[in-house]
């Protein structure tokens, strides 16, 4: 197997590994379509780094008259691969999806377990010049015993949800994919996504982004039927969510926001969301954990496996590949 990289493999024991298994070539200079044209044929597989622009498009699957497999370096395909085409091609297109649930999880217990306390809002006025802020919240909460909501139940909502049952049995699930019966036996609760709004007093947003399907999935109606003092978390995709009707809500009901990622980033000076002290804002980092870097082992995992004729366990299917998020 040949397998074109176009970026420089970063982690040398998983180098190491696909070695063993594989022709590698490096070529971090490729970073167009059009210079990967020039370059695709006698490859079995192409692999490229996260970019702005598509990279795997349909003229290059077209011309790798060799390709078996596509893929990306991080954890999704749709930002750079045409990946439901590259399926119906008979392609195998993979990810490293695999390394983000755990950092994902840890990052949004964070958000959760820090608006409940309050932690980053002291911090914030103790260096901001008040010397000693102790009653500016009254009592505040923590995670035991609550009940939480959990939008979308993939790769990133289970690992949420592994975490959190460490806190609660109180769970809920919104999931297309998910029966009943499923649930229960996971110790979970399948709910629709207006029972969970109106039901769990944490919520959180873990699904995928599909323009067609999810895009403001959450609005005014979702904000209205949220209790008082609950908490809504988005470390998923900002354009779920109708971000004017969650700055009204916040306003003007007394809810709480922990939010990583908004509907235009960066997110603007003048946002209000920048000034309730409600509301934990993060600048879209719950990728920066230094786990993420086991991308290049699960990399290894997965052409080990094809190397033994076995099928990657990141292979998507067209389905799976119409429900994921750009990165």
């Amino acid at each position: 197997m040949r397998i074109l990289f176009c970026c420089q493999i970063a982690d040398d024991l998983a180098k190491g590994r696909m070695e063993k298994v594989a022709e590698l070539v490096e070529r971090a200079d490729i970073d167009t379509p059009e210079a990967l044209l020039e370059e695709i044929e006698g490859f079995d597989a192409v692999i490229v780094p996260y970019t702005n622009h598509k990279m795997i498009t349909k003229e290059v699957i077209d011309r790798g008259s060799s390709l078996k497999v596509v893929g990306t370096t991080y954890g999704g395909t749709r930002q750079n691969v045409e990946d439901e085409y590259a399926i119906e091609k008979g392609l195998a297109v993979i990810h490293t999806a695999a390394s983000r649930p755990r950092p994902m999880a840890e990052y949004t217990l964070g958000l959760i377990l820090s608006s409940l306390t309050r932690i980053h809002a002291y911090h914030h006025l103790m260096r901001s010049g008040e010397a000693w802020p102790r009653m500016n919240f009254g009592r505040t909460r923590i995670l035991h015993n609550r009940s939480v909501g959990v939008v979308g139940y993939g790769l990133i909502g289970k690992g949420i949800v592994d975490l959190v049952k460490h806190f609660t049995n109180d769970i809920s699930v919104r999931s297309k994919h998910m029966s009943e019966a499923e649930a229960t036996a996971e110790g979970l609760k399948k709910r629709e996504l207006n029972e969970i709004f109106a039901q769990c007093e944490i919520i959180i947003l873990a699904g995928g982004y599909n323009p067609d399907s999810t895009h403001h999935l959450i609005g005014k109606e979702q904000f209205d039927l949220m209790q008082e003092e609950s908490l809504f978390v988005n470390i998923a995709r900002g354009k779920m969510v109708d971000e004017a009707a969650m700055e009204k809500s916040v306003a003007e009901k007394n809810i709480f926001l922990a939010l990583d990622v908004f509907e235009e980033e960066p997110l603007r000076a003048d946002s209000p969301l920048r000034e309730n002290d409600r509301v934990l804002i993060a600048p879209h980092r719950a990728n920066a954990p230094i786990e993420f870097e086991q991308r290049w082992q699960c990399l290894a995992d997965e052409f080990e496996k094809l190397a033994a004729g076995e099928k990657a366990s990141s292979a998507l299917t067209l389905e799976r590949a119409k429900a994921m998020s750009e990165s």
